[in-house]
């Protein structure tokens, strides 16, 4: 039989192993959801575009039928602009402002064109994210 240090020491470094694996594998899931929650984000967001732009639509339709003025036409183009520039502007900066400064390096975006650029990077995922349970 060894000496009683001996088998301490190997108890210990045990036990310091297993922490850090758990720590490691536990660092690569966070790291994993805070990307995919960063994806599923930015899809609802890119969906609301879609909304928002249909709804645009189907008001510049109704004003033509209506024989509204071309002049009112292009004031509810010139504020629908303004107002999607804000909501994309905004919704992102407050994305952003959830991730503490830690996280910056795992964050792959900064304003909308990155954020849709990363969007269209992960496709096949939201595809896949959002026809789950669909058949």
């Amino acid at each position: 039989m060894g000496p009683w240090w001996l088998y301490l020491l190997v108890f210990i470094f045990g036990y310091l192993t297993h922490k850090t694996f758990y720590f490691l594998r536990s660092v690569k899931i966070s790291i994993g959801l805070i990307r995919v929650s960063q994806l599923v984000s930015l899809g609802i967001l890119a969906k609301s575009m879609e909304h928002f732009y249909y709804s645009h639509t189907a008001r510049l339709r109704q004003m033509r039928e209506q024989d509204a003025s071309d002049k009112d036409i292009k004031d509810l183009r010139r504020s629908f602009n303004i107002e999607i520039s804000d909501y994309k502007r905004k919704a992102i900066d407050e994305l952003l402002e959830l991730h503490p400064g830690f996280y910056d390096s795992i964050v792959d975006f900064d304003d909308w064109p990155s954020g849709m650029k990363y969007l269209e990077g992960n496709k096949e995922f939201m595809i896949k994210f959002f026809t789950l349970g669909k058949k």
